[in-house]
Formats: C-alpha cells, sequence, structure tokens
C-alpha cells in the first residue's frame, strides 16, 4: 500500500552525518513503535508534509527488556552492531532519572532527566546539554488526562485501559512552548510525532530524538 513501510526492508544504505544532517532539517520526526517479545523497538522517520504516515525510516532502535542497566541505541541498520548514539542510564539502579545521551564514540551529548516530584500528578521531563544547561522541559499537555492515566493504573489488568489514552507532552523553553509530542490515534502500535519549533534549532537534533524515544521507553508503560 503506498506510504506503508515494508519493516522486512532496512533502511538505504547511508552514512551517519547525512542521517543526522537530514533531522537536523526537519521539524517534524516520526517514531514508529514495533512490538517484539523480547525488546521494544522503534523506528525514526520523517514524515511528509503535514502527514502522520511513516517516512523511509533513518534509524533504527531496540529496547532489551529486563536489562538491569537501561541500554538504548540507535542504530542505521536494525541488526548492525555499530551505533549512531545511545541513551545510557547513570547507574546500575538508576532511582533518580537520569539518562545519558551519548555519541558513537561514548561522548556525552546530553541528559534526560526524570522530574519525580511533578511527575506524581503528570509526567515531567528536562533535556539538558553535556555542560549540564537546561534547554527544555516536557510535561503531559493535559492534566485530566495525566490523572485519568494514573487512575487507570490501579485497575485490574484485564480492565486496564492505559494504553489506549492519548499519549501527549508540550515541550517548553524559557516558559514557552516550543514543540509538541503527540500520539497518533488509530494505530495498532505505538506511533508518534515530535514537532520541533524554530526555539529548538540550536539544540542537537541527536538529543531531541533520544528524547522522542525515550519519552516512550522509559516511562516504563
Amino acid at each position: 500500500m503506498p506510504g506503508e513501510y515494508d519493516p522486512c526492508v532496512a533502511a538505504p544504505a547511508s552514512d551517519p552525518q547525512s542521517v543526522i544532517a537530514e533531522l537536523e532539517s526537519a521539524d517534524r520526526i516520526l517514531v514508529q513503535q514495533v512490538l517484539k517479545a523480547i525488546a521494544n523497538e522503534y523506528r525514526i522517520s520523517i514524515p511528509d508534509a503535514g502527514s502522520s504516515e511513516e517516512g523511509t525510516p533513518l534509524l533504527f532502535v531496540k529496547q532489551k527488556k529486563l536489562k538491569i542497566k537501561e541500554d538504548i541505541r540507535f542504530r542505521l541498520d536494525p541488526d548492525a552492531d555499530e551505533h549512531v548514539f545511545m541513551i545510557k542510564a547513570k547507574s546500575v539502579f538508576e532511582f533518580r532519572g537520569r539518562h545519558d545521551v551519548l555519541d558513537a564514540d561514548d561522548k556525552p551529548i546530553g541528559l534526560l532527566e526524570k522530574d519525580f516530584r511533578r511527575s506524581l500528578l503528570r509526567s515531567h521531563w528536562h533535556v539538558r546539554d553535556v555542560e549540564g544547561t537546561h534547554l527544555l522541559e516536557a510535561h503531559e499537555a493535559s492534566w485530566i488526562i495525566a490523572l485519568v492515566r494514573r487512575a487507570a493504573g490501579f485497575l485490574p489488568e484485564w480492565l486496564a485501559v492505559g494504553g489506549l489514552i492519548p499519549f501527549n507532552f508540550v515541550l517548553r523553553r524559557d516558559g514557552r512552548e516550543v514543540g509538541r509530542y503527540r500520539r497518533v490515534l488509530g494505530k495498532l502500535r505505538d506511533r508518534y510525532v515530535l514537532e520541533i519549533g524554530p526555539e529548538l534549532e540550536d539544540v542537537d537534533r541527536r538529543l531531541l530524538v533520544a528524547f522522542a524515544v525515550g519519552l516512550d521507553a522509559l516511562q516504563d508503560r
């Protein structure tokens, strides 16, 4: 079907610099989740203007389940050993919700940090650069939906509806809205679109892409 991606076909051969350049020039990035028995997998692409359909995958991501220390790698090929960048927990048992974003040589790009106190009512995250400077924050877009989601977590498993509730975030910088992260409804598998405002042009796209995947992969949903 036109516009549909065949999961059996890998992305065209490319190099990290050209992929990063494509991401740097995009103001909308799509994250497609692929459900697997032993790992969460994602594909990163740039959708057509005004579309929420998946484009040609640029990066492939695998998150191994039951791993003691979180390690999420972004690759040009789903089966490659080499990675372009990665998310890695700062410690084996990361109770403070801090995760480094590292490049292919394990050099820091920035930090993703969950604000546990503010997340009691609705999920709240911070993104910092390699120097620790605060770049942006993100929180669930709706108080009501956030509270409904938490209430749903107390229901019996067979009644759980949390996965059906839209999971949307607002990105803010210096108190101003600078982007959106929204779930595309009507899809069997989670699909998210990250909308990036011009105020975030100076933020490393690898950090923003890692953040987009982390909002799903690190939420323990």
